[in-house]
């Protein structure tokens, strides 16, 4: 035991006294373990149970009786090394020691029993923490098994000797130590358990084991299946390997089901965790392959492989009238790999002889491609063998040739339902807010604009290859209905609407790259517009995005086919604001992090790993994609870095090849690596125009392209010219030579410009007054219009730097001084501060000048380049709205827990912002309350309810004249007086004396007629004359009828009018 002593509480004069153990060692495996030091037993340590380990003073070893041989068999030494805790060791001799630290974990096995084919092999993972100054020893089984179904999974863990050999016909399944796990009980949980134990094979010996290599495979069942002839009930052999994280087995059922499967698909997933390895068994939602056998032999499938496999690789045997689920050894092997083009080995068949007849492999089946193939089967004959792909999931129909039933043809596909859909999108704009910085206001981050957006759904007849006769009557009703959504977008672009505000070099962040002003969008406000018209706004649109879905139940959609396309565009990256923006977006999103601390202990121990559920999960649940295409890419990139030295590199062309996979199957984060690395590659080839285009050594890159493409128009312009005449040749030759003049003058202007502006910032960085260097990126920002506007700023701003030069040398110093006299620093503080100042001061002597010249130059020449129109940066789309707290609008949600609680359970229908319009034209704001029995008027200026309507008594209508204006009208009954009633009998109101009159006539039909009733005469009594009031109230005219609506509609409920 240790001793440790410490204060109780702060301010009590109380010592603490605390006895602590050196380790504690908890056995967390299904053995009761022996504990050696050396030949000597130290203890013994039950299944499940914590004990006080001894201080060691040699390597230990671990220990398992083993009753058939009535013998303790050990592991290798462990070490410890923790110089703290642990005492000093002994010298150890030349045997096997594994060393463990005190942050780490090691591997430990046992080998029980000592004849061939009845031995087992026992691992454990060996892990070592120290918590609070206690070293923590925990001993846990290797391998750890996880059922994620619904069904009770029996399991056999076995060894055996590596046979890389493909086409094994028969399995032969000996008979080893079978486990079971039970499936998850309850929702959302699930039941794992540790393999205690694996198997060796009888062929397996002292001699081969050490010669060969050993590998882990585990099969699985539903049932038992214990017997000589249980091998049907075991699915095939799974191996146990960190380099297939994925595999799918199909596990026997029985019985066909009704669905026609004799096997269930199960997805056996890999992952390491701290040491331990754990093995989920989950449903698999989307097998590999599916084969339906409907001939009346059973029948093999052999994978035809190229390439010698990593294991033994059986045949699949598939019986008579039966379906199965299969996965090939290239799709094990190849996963989560993400390439161009997957091709996969074709397949070979054989029918299962009854006797000992052995039967020929056919020809090679192309899976591949979809469509149907005829082989020839010995011993059966010909079999039509239909090849259909189904998502990621490849279909294989068997049939024999001349099968009744499949003679009949349908033509056309019964449609249950389908849907089409047109939206045409004029502008939309989405905006994200700060709220965090500043609580009293909400400020625009960023604005995102999209112009003309056109979305197309529409279903996809020619998706799917027509069937052949032979499989129409079978297979036509599994067919999907698949959609295609295409998205158009004829321009978008990103703003920093926070560029007004702080120093950001850009107010776009991504824009298209050359837009066409000219083109007429006002066609297709139309979505009845005629397919030239269509073709045409598609052709020029920059963003097209095509979606391939197909129909799943429930009316969920899946994607299958991915196509995206982006028209050249304009891309500006700042360092300082993409770091801004990533410490505002982490605001955005809850902590993770955050762990109850009310769980228990032993609830914790016994939950996965986060990582490992997640890792699962992403596992079985894979991206699936029947082809995944980015067109080729173009980028302008603008990069400017605000590092230890003002880096920035402006317009920078990137090119990217199209990026094109299918068909994909991996999981999310190999995709995303696949794309990096494709766009990272491309990055990487333009590396020397990335460096050329460097402002600070004058941007040659920019000017040799702008030289070159001057060029290339002064002689291309001119030639094509000539092809169509000797007016076009003329205006060839005209235009050509003003390119040539324009692109010199630009690339000459821009990279003298980019080098003075590189020059400016880093001479102003250098200056270490951070005044000035805020004041002069805040004047940079105004960019000068034309020459004149340059050269006055320019010469403005090399005057302010050269008094700033100046009044710096005694500037600097004593504002150092006033700092450190401030915050009452010592005597040597001041000193140092006015010391700093005068270096500041005589710093900025050469800099700010040099700064100040170069600025003349840059904005001179932004004068000239924005004067002839040969450069401009892009503007913002909007101004940034900032919304005040004061002034934010109430939340609905207020009005229900203030002011509607009398009401018992309110529901809101809708709530209206509108303009209350008093009775003398006073205006102000409210808001209308729709329930489900009352329309309130309330004020928003002072808060409060200013009336109630009854829905039944009102009415709602738009004005006709002007459109923005709501009338709501109120009727109102004149109360009689005494003298007007008609002593005890009860007057009617009007709507109760029109709703009699209606029952009255209704049923007058069903009566009789009498003598008398048809000479008396029925005079109705005249209803109470009433009064309507009108209320005016001024509101959106888009929500009016919106309103209206929904008023009608409440009001007829409570009236009991209609089906409600």
């Amino acid at each position: 035991m240790r001793v440790k002593l410490s204060v109780w509480k702060p301010y009590v004069k109380t010592l603490l006294i605390e006895l602590l153990p050196w380790a504690l060692l908890i056995n967390q495996s299904k053995w009761d373990l022996w504990l050696f030091e050396g030949e000597k037993i130290v203890l013994q340590i039950p299944a499940g149970k914590t004990i006080i380990p001894p201080n060691f003073q040699e390597a230990f070893q671990i220990g398992i009786y083993w009753a058939n041989t009535n013998t303790v068999h050990k592991s290798v030494a462990i070490k410890l090394v923790h110089n703290l805790t642990s005492p000093k060791w002994k010298d150890v001799d030349n045997e096997e020691v594994v060393t463990l630290d005190e942050e780490g974990f090691v591997e430990a096995e046992i080998k029980l029993g000592a004849f061939p084919g009845h031995q087992k092999l026992c691992q454990f993972c060996i892990s070592s923490m120290v918590q609070r100054g206690i070293q923590i020893l925990q001993i846990e089984d290797k391998t750890m098994i996880i059922n994620n179904t619904s069904y009770h999974i029996y399991y056999r863990p076995q060894l055996c000797i590596t046979k890389p050999q493909s086409g094994v016909e028969y399995l032969h399944i000996p008979e080893s130590s079978a486990f079971s796990i039970y499936s998850s009980g309850e929702p959302h949980t699930v039941k794992s358990s540790s393999i205690p134990c694996w198997d060796f094979m009888a062929d397996i010996s002292q001699s081969t084991s050490e010669v060969f290599l050993l590998q882990k495979r585990i099969i699985l069942s539903f049932s038992p299946g214990v017997g000589a002839d249980s091998s049907h009930c075991w699915s095939l052999p799974m191996v146990v390997r960190q380099e297939f994280p994925r595999q799918s087995v199909a596990v026997p059922i029985g019985a066909c089901n009704d669905s026609g499967f004799c096997s269930r698909a199960i997805a056996l997933t890999y992952q390491e965790h701290l040491g331990v390895t754990y093995l989920t068994l989950s449903e698999d939602p989307t097998p590999r392959i599916i084969i339906h056998n409907r001939c009346s032999v059973s029948l093999l499938v052999k994978e035809n492989m190229k390439d010698a496999p990593k294991f033994e690789v059986y045949c699949k045997k598939v019986p008579a009238e039966c379906s199965v689920h299969h996965e090939l050894y290239h799709q094990v092997s190849s996963y989560p790999d993400c390439k161009t083009k997957d091709m996969l080995p074709s397949i070979l068949l054989k029918v299962v002889s009854p006797d000992e007849l052995t039967n020929e492999w056919s020809d090679f089946v192309d899976i591949n491609n979809q469509g149907t193939q005829i082989v020839f089967l010995t011993g059966f004959g010909y079999v039509y063998v239909d090849i259909a792909h189904r998502c990621s999931t490849i279909i294989i129909t068997l049939a024999p040739e001349g099968r009744p039933g499949h003679t009949q043809i349908h033509l056309n596909r019964t449609q249950e339902q389908s849907v089409m859909c047109k939206i045409f999108i004029s502008q939309s704009s989405l905006a994200v807010f700060d709220d965090i910085t500043n609580h009293k206001m909400s400020s625009e981050l960023l604005r995102l604009t999209m112009d003309y957006v056109y979305l197309n759904l529409s279903p996809v007849a020619s998706y799917l290859r027509p069937l052949s006769h032979e499989f129409h009557g079978e297979t036509t009703e599994d067919l999907l209905q698949f959609y295609n959504l295409q998205i158009y977008c004829g321009d978008l672009q990103l703003d920093n609407q926070l560029y007004n505000k702080s120093n950001f070099h850009f107010a776009v962040l991504m824009c298209q790259g050359e837009k066409n002003e000219t083109i007429q969008w006002s066609k297709m406000n139309n979505l009845a517009v005629s397919n030239k018209d269509l073709e045409e706004y598609k052709e020029k649109c920059f963003i097209k995005l095509c979606i391939t879905l197909s129909e799943e139940p429930n009316f969920l959609f899946h994607v299958n086919d991915l196509n995206f396309e982006l028209k050249p565009a304009r891309l500006y990256v700042e360092d300082t604001f993409v770091y801004y923006i990533k410490t505002l977006f982490d605001t955005y999103l809850p902590d993770s992090k955050v762990v109850s601390h009310s769980v228990k202990t032993s609830v914790i121990s016994q939950t996965l790993p986060e990582q490992v559920r997640e890792h699962a999960k992403a596992l079985v649940n894979p991206v699936k994609l029947k082809k995944f295409a980015i067109q080729p890419v173009s980028l302008l990139v603008s990069i400017h870095a605000s590092l230890k030295l003002y880096i920035a590199s402006d317009h920078t062309p990137l090119s990217f090849s199209v990026f094109e996979r299918g068909p994909i199957f991996t999981t999310a984060r190999q995709l995303i690596h696949a794309l990096a690395m494709h766009y990272a590659a491309g990055a990487l080839f333009r590396a020397g125009w990335v460096v050329g285009s460097l402002d600070i050594l004058g941007s040659p890159a920019s000017l040799v392209r702008s030289i070159g493409n001057g060029i290339a128009d002064f002689f291309r312009l001119p030639y094509e010219g000539l092809t169509r005449g000797p007016g076009a040749f003329v205006s060839g030759v005209s235009r050509g030579t003003t390119s040539f003049v324009r692109h010199i003058s630009k690339g000459t202007l821009t990279s003298i410009t980019n080098l003075a502006t590189s020059l400016a910032r880093n001479m102003d960085r250098l200056s270490l007054d951070e005044e000035h260097y805020n004041r002069q990126e805040e004047w940079r920002r105004q960019l000068p219009e034309n020459l004149g506007e340059g050269l006055r700023q320019g010469l403005s701003r090399l005057g302010i730097s050269l008094l700033g030069a100046i009044a710096g040398i005694v500037d600097q110093p004593m504002q150092n001084f006033q700092k450190t006299s401030e915050a009452q620093a010592s005597a040597g503080h001041k000193a140092k501060g006015v010391i700093s100042g005068v270096g500041k001061g005589i710093m900025g002597v050469f800099t700010k000048p040099i700064g100040g010249a170069a600025e003349l130059v840059s904005q001179t020449g932004y004068g000239i380049l924005h004067g002839a129109g040969l450069s401009q940066l892009p503007k913002q789309r909007y101004h940034p709205s900032d919304q005040h707290v004061d002034q934010a609008p109430n939340s609905h949600v207020k009005y229900v827990w203030k002011m509607l609680q009398s009401l018992g359970r309110p529901e809101v229908h809708m709530a209206l912002d509108v303009v209350i319009v008093s009775g003398s034209g006073q205006e102000h704001e409210g808001c209308l309350l729709l329930t489900s029995e009352v329309l309130f008027v309330v004020s928003l200026s002072e808060d409060t309810q200013q009336q109630a309507f009854p829905v039944t008594e009102i009415e709602c209508v738009k004005d006709s004249q002007q459109k923005n204006l709501l009338k709501v009208q109120l009727k109102q009954q004149r109360v009689p007086c005494e003298s007007e009633t008609d002593g005890g009998r009860e007057r009617l109101s009007e709507q109760q004396y029109n709703r009699l009159v209606d029952y009255v006539t209704k049923t007058s039909y069903h009566l009789a007629p009498s003598t008398t009733s048809a000479q008396t005469q029925v005079i109705a009594a005249e209803p109470l004359p009433t009064t309507i009031k009108t209320y005016h109230y001024l509101i959106d005219p888009i929500f009016a009828q919106v309103f209206i609506s929904k008023f009608m509609m409440v009001k007829n409920k409570a009236l009991r009018k209609g089906f409600h």
